[in-house]
């Protein structure tokens, strides 16, 4: 299976993902259900047919900041990009049963490039 590249959105960062809410728990917060619902509408234009990953893969995330700021490369991208995957049924999960790489870097691009690509594991 050959390896699919996706551009999406900019991520928001992981501490603006979820909130805690009385009663409720931890839910998705409005920004974050923004963020994913823009993202799902890429993958659906740009995953056609639709192709779905079954076993071992490897997640290349290029982000594109939006602006200046300095921001940890560990705070974008990994949780909403792997948790909307999933949810677009792209890849099976996005533990570390089914994702065994992953790799986030920093580039010029607009909002961030999502390659996922089949991994071929060798058992010793």
């Amino acid at each position: 299976m050959k390896p699919l590249t996706l551009r999406l959105p900019f991520p928001p960062p992981l501490s603006a993902l979820f909130t805690n809410v009385p009663k409720r728990g931890r839910v998705p917060t409005k920004r974050y259900l923004t963020w994913q619902r823009a993202a799902m509408n890429e993958i659906m234009v740009q995953n056609r047919p639709k192709r779905t990953f079954p076993g071992y893969v490897h997640l290349h995330i290029i982000l594109g900041a939006p602006d200046k700021r300095e921001r940890d490369w560990d705070n974008h991208g990994g949780k909403a990009i792997g948790d909307t995957l999933v949810k677009m049924g792209v890849i099976v999960n996005d533990s570390n049963r089914y994702v065994r790489r992953g790799t986030i870097e920093w580039a010029d691009v607009t909002g961030c490039v999502v390659t996922v690509a089949p991994l071929v594991m060798e058992v010793a």
